[in-house]
């Protein structure tokens, strides 16, 4: 894994990358349109409505300020300076593929999400039960839970090239936040759970395809 931080990105690799972000947006889109097969003319399906309303009539206070808190961890104000950061040291210390790696986890998740829900364009739950403003886009699929992971486990991936020991261990925190953040956005509101099972579903084939790729580069 150290080695991994001084390869670089060959153009074979760039073309397995594009390819394989054809084939998970297909997916993610193909999902889309197959779950508007079960929903409710409001967008949610059973399984969704059961959830959203235990969470809302399990509300507390504690619980919705850890919701506010986890969803901000993972909005884009937040990942993207921090990703952004962290790139640059590792660009200005050439660790290319490992720069290169998290920019293209956070940023492919962002345009991945962004573009299923151009085309899905699932209604969000109703506006009455929100506790955080979004705009009115898409609700599917969930953009804080599809670049949370992606993102943090991109971050775990350049935390073990660094390490010596133990580097499995660096992604549970990173899937603990994830599950936490994807859950804040059922919690507050603002989407359904298959929007969030969606958004982990597509951050985790597009971070565990970069990390696939990143691991093929030869050594310059």
């Amino acid at each position: 894994m150290a080695s991994l931080a001084r390869r670089t990105t060959t153009p074979a690799t760039l073309f397995l990358l594009l390819v394989s972000f054809a084939v998970i947006l297909g997916c993610a889109v193909g999902s889309g349109e197959l779950l508007e097969l079960a929903e409710r003319p409001n967008g949610s399906t059973a399984f969704d409505g059961s959830i959203t309303s235990w969470m809302v009539a399990h509300r507390a206070p504690a619980l919705t300020t850890l919701a506010r808190v986890l969803s901000t961890v993972g909005s884009l104000p937040v990942l993207i300076p921090v990703a952004g950061i962290v790139a640059a040291v590792l660009l200005t210390r050439r660790r290319f593929v490992l720069g290169w790696s998290l920019v293209a986890a956070c940023g492919g998740a962002i345009l991945l999400y962004t573009i299923t829900k151009l085309l899905v364009d699932r209604p969000r739950p109703p506006a009455s039960i929100w506790l955080v403003h979004v705009s009115h886009t898409s609700s599917f699929p969930s953009g804080h839970a599809t670049q949370s992971l992606a993102t943090f486990l991109a971050l775990a991936l350049v935390a073990a090239a660094f390490v010596s020991h133990f580097r499995w261990a660096l992604r549970l925190p990173s899937l603990i936040v994830a599950a936490g953040i994807g859950w804040s956005r059922v919690y507050l509101g603002v989407h359904w759970s298959t929007d969030v099972l969606a958004g982990w579903l597509i951050g985790a084939a597009w971070f565990t395809i970069v990390a696939w790729l990143a691991t093929r580069q030869r050594t310059v």
